[in-house]
């Protein structure tokens, strides 16, 4: 917690302070800081491009890696363990040494500087780890309950809706919380696909904190604090789901 302490309260302070006593206690809080970020600095909008860009990968990412792991841990088809190893094998690929091949990719599909060009590879890099650990989730639900749902007449879908999903919520929230920090704190796929300042990123809009011959640190941890708010409301909002997933992976080994 000491780090996050220290960004909140460095944000409330002056830089001569914080130049002066940097590991002290303000002498004022000064909220004054945030209202000029929020309205000198394009912080707004680089605030309103994260939540579009993480808002819709984690939804898109959640939504097909929960049918691919109710696919790979209830149907039986032929090679489903097979299918479901190779695909595993696409979470060692490092995003970093695709970052050139997508370029040109993205460049010859005109999707360079739009929303696309963070969402679709957001979506392609974790489907692997999030089909995983859901999939982990639903092999321990019963299949006696899919058993009884298809002798009573309802179709795969409607198990899948009305079964799988509600009885799979805690992990779907750790999977949402998980992937909405990795989105949310992204770095080097946005600087290279975005060059577009009106579509940057909160990681990539906070560096306009940071010159060359100064850099204004209260500005900054201000900015970051902006930044955390999201992601802390996000887990107060799941953290029961949360602790219930993670109890019950313990619990299953």
């Amino acid at each position: 917690m000491y780090p996050l302490i220290w960004m909140g309260l460095t944000s409330l302070r002056t830089n001569f302070e914080l130049y002066e006593n940097p590991w002290g206690l303000p002498s004022a809080l000064i909220f004054e800081n945030y209202v000029k970020v929020w309205k000198t600095s394009p912080i707004p909008t680089f605030f309103f491009n994260s939540i579009i860009v993480t808002s819709s990968s984690v939804i898109v990412i959640i939504m097909l890696s929960s049918m691919a792991a109710y696919a790979f841990s209830k149907l039986r088809f032929r090679g489903s363990n097979l299918i479901f190893y190779g695909f595993l094998g696409l979470y060692f690929v490092p995003p970093h040494i695709a970052i050139v091949p997508l370029l040109f990719t993205l460049k010859a599909l005109h999707l360079t500087n739009t929303y696309f060009a963070l969402i679709l590879p957001y979506v392609a890099f974790s489907l692997p780890f999030t089909t995983m650990l859901i999939r982990s989730f639903m092999i321990s639900l019963p299949s006696a309950l899919t058993d009884a749902a298809l002798i009573d007449g309802c179709s795969k879908f409607g198990i899948f809706f009305r079964i799988i999903l509600p009885l799979s919520k805690p992990v779907l929230a750790v999977a949402t919380v998980i992937q909405c920090v990795f989105v949310w704190n992204e770095y080097l796929l946005a600087l290279v696909f975005v060059n577009k300042r009106n579509l940057m990123t909160l990681p990539i809009g906070l560096m306009d904190f940071v010159g060359e011959f100064h850099t204004d640190w209260v500005a900054m941890a201000a900015g970051l604090s902006i930044a955390t708010i999201p992601i802390i409301i996000l887990y107060i909002i799941f953290r029961k789901q949360i602790l219930i997933g993670m109890t019950t992976g313990a619990l299953k080994g």
